[in-house]
């Protein structure tokens, strides 16, 4: 090829790579005013520029002009604006991608710190959409925290469980509340217990009420539980932690009444009449259901009569008569 034919083809080359702003100039004038009206603060007045400039590019955008737009969009909380200046970015050059996701990670972070949770969520939501393998790291707490909002609690558990997963050290102690709480409506007691007692480990204030009340109706619960299944180790321990607990106060006799079942049932005669006599001197002989049958069952101990509850021997007779009928 001759001289003047290669420099003919390197003219045509430049024009190419230097795409719309080169064919039309107001491109290149609307950026450079962008630029300057960013470098100044005025960031409203910027993105109208860069928005005038994708309009005279029809279509055929540099990608770092897209970015700018896309940046300034998020940056003032148009979260369309920047979700379709980005979705156009990325589907020319998804080169962009990872440049895009540390902004939105970026400002989810500023806004969270800011203690503005709508526009934090919105740009975590984005990172999630965008790649569903995304580490998040504290961010999970975030999420966690709108879903336990709505309420979704399966949302809420997951979400928490990947950031104590991911970010175990950045959780503030109302993570392990919440957990609890999820897994509480969930009817998942005792895990929900492991968490109260997480949360109150690392919060001991009147705060705390709440979750400690909680604590001790889910321990209950597993309590009466056990007891019912016979299983009366685990009610023991159960029964345990509501009594150390000291809530809810309204079922602590209760507790202490299955605890001196068990000890009838254990054959300990002493541990059983000093269970019912504290809770009988508790409700001053029997102003409660609780407070009268540890009385009465008290009464019937000193008196004499044989370990073992009307409630067990029954169950035992049913068991009898059941085995004899088949």
């Amino acid at each position: 090829m001759s001289a003047p034919r290669i420099a003919h083809a390197a003219v045509i080359a430049a024009i190419a790579s230097a795409g719309p702003t080169a064919c039309n100039p107001r491109i290149g004038e609307f950026e450079e005013r962008g630029d300057r009206y960013s470098a100044q603060g005025a960031y409203a007045d910027a993105l109208v520029e860069y928005e005038l400039a994708l309009e005279e590019a029809d279509g055929g955008a540099p990608g770092d002009l897209h970015m700018k737009a896309g940046a300034l969009a998020l940056r003032s909380k148009s979260f369309s604006d920047a979700s379709r200046h980005f979705a156009e970015l990325l589907e020319e050059d998804s080169s962009y991608r990872d440049r895009v996701a540390a902004l939105y990670n970026l400002h989810a972070q500023r806004w969270r710190a800011a203690g503005d949770t709508f526009a934090a969520v919105q740009a975590v939501q984005w990172l999630v959409e965008s790649d569903s393998t995304v580490n998040l790291g504290p961010l999970y707490f975030l999420l966690g925290d709108a879903a336990y909002a709505r309420p979704d609690y399966d949302a809420a558990i997951q979400a928490y469980l990947l950031g104590l997963a991911r970010a175990g050290g950045q959780a503030s102690p109302e993570v392990y509340a919440r957990l609890g709480e999820a897994f509480e409506r969930k009817r998942q007691c005792a895990t929900a217990l492991e968490y109260y007692q997480r949360y109150l480990e690392a919060d001991s204030t009147a705060a705390a009420g709440n979750a400690r009340y909680r604590y001790g109706t889910c321990a209950f619960r597993m309590a009466e539980r056990a007891f019912k299944g016979e299983d009366f180790d685990a009610a023991r321990e159960y029964i345990d932690i509501v009594i150390r607990n000291g809530e809810p106060v309204s079922q602590l006799d209760d507790a202490e009444l299955m605890l001196a079942r068990i000890h009838e049932w254990d054959g300990n005669r002493e541990a059983a009449m000093d269970a019912y006599r504290r809770i009988a001197s508790r409700t001053q002989g029997g102003q409660s259901r609780a407070g009268l049958e540890a009385y009465r069952r008290y009464k019937q101990l000193e008196f004499g009569l044989p370990l073992r509850s009307a409630e067990r021997a029954r169950a035992e007779e049913e068991r009898t008569a059941g085995g004899a009928d088949r």
